[in-house]
């Protein structure tokens, strides 16, 4: 298989022989990089045989959206909606989240979501549990690809799974919560995941939608400034 990089290299000669300016075809050839790169990671990950999770599940769950932009958001792994129907945050919860994305004046199809893990976990009688560390050490890999190929400006972490890839020290939510933080040059905010959100009742559920909704404000200021 043609490598990437040398393929770029070569239409970048190509075109500019052709008469198109550098600052024309540079852009235009990182867009298509980026696309490559991330169909190769979802081919992988169709492919993965890595961890029990692999064998287990029904269907596999790569990231989507816009491999150019500057936020990304970071959930947990895939429920029964998303294993179905191949899509990250697309059950109640991810219907939530992109209400209040078009909320914020945000399409999701402009940003990039994804999983810490790519296969659903499920206990012993088929239903959601959060991923193992020793899942989320194996299937991290991909995420780290997938950073890699969109170098978002900030990262929405959805809840204690997200949280804890990017900062494994931080046990809980709690006071972490609405924060910024730094990881290889990319600030995080986590925020509460929206399965919690649905959870909620009364005072709870409208203090759990307050808090969101300015971590996903602080988010998007951040990835306009950065």
């Amino acid at each position: 298989m043609r490598d990437v990089s040398n393929g770029m290299n070569d239409f970048y000669r190509r075109l500019l022989k052709d008469g198109y300016k550098s600052e024309d075809v540079q852009p235009a050839l990182r867009q298509v990089e980026r696309i490559v790169r991330m169909e190769q990671v979802k081919r992988e990950i169709y492919s993965c045989t890595d961890c029990p999770l692999c064998t287990d599940g029904k269907g596999k769950v790569p990231g989507t959206g816009n491999t150019g932009t500057p936020f990304m958001i970071v959930g947990e792994g895939p429920g029964e909606d998303e294993e179905a129907w191949g899509l990250p945050l697309v059950g109640i919860s991810g219907s939530l989240l992109t209400l209040i994305l078009e909320k914020a004046g945000i399409k999701r199809e402009k940003i990039y979501m994804t999983n810490v893990v790519k296969c659903r976990a499920t206990d012993e009688k088929g239903k959601n549990r959060a991923p193992v560390h020793e899942e989320v050490a194996t299937c991290g890999k991909y995420l780290q690809m997938e950073l890699a190929i969109v170098k978002p400006a900030v990262v929405l972490a959805l809840g204690k799974i997200a949280l804890q890839f990017f900062f494994p020290d931080m046990k809980t939510m709690s006071g972490h919560r609405g924060n910024v933080y730094e990881y290889d040059g990319i600030k995080v905010i986590p925020t509460w995941h929206p399965a919690y959100v649905v959870r909620q009742h009364g005072e709870s559920l409208e203090k759990a939608k307050r808090e969101v909704w300015a971590d996903l404000k602080k988010a998007i200021q951040c990835a306009k400034t950065d």
